[in-house]
């Protein structure tokens, strides 16, 4: 398993993501940067990038898109905005 300070960064295996009907996203890196932020390498699943088109009124994904969709929905999890919040998928 991937982890990041000691911190793991996935439950499940990318495969197991990736077949999900549920919305998931798969952690694949997190780098951290000298002024304090990060990148975040990800991949997601059909049900999240339907997901994010219903959402946000597209047709179709962008690597952009996607990102900024991503970078709203942790923004909401951790500040436990509209209904959103971070938890740790219980198997």
């Amino acid at each position: 398993m991937m982890k990041n300070k000691g911190i793991p960064l996935n439950d499940e295996t990318l495969e197991e993501v990736m077949a999900s009907d549920l919305p998931k996203v798969y952690i694949h890196e997190v780098t951290d940067n000298p002024d304090e932020t990060c990148n975040i390498q990800i991949s997601t699943n059909k049900a999240f990038d339907g997901l994010y088109k219903k959402k946000k009124g597209r047709t179709r994904v962008s690597k952009k898109g996607i990102q900024e969709f991503f970078i709203e929905l942790l923004e909401k999890g951790l500040a436990k905005e509209d209904g959103y919040d971070i938890q740790k998928l219980k198997k």
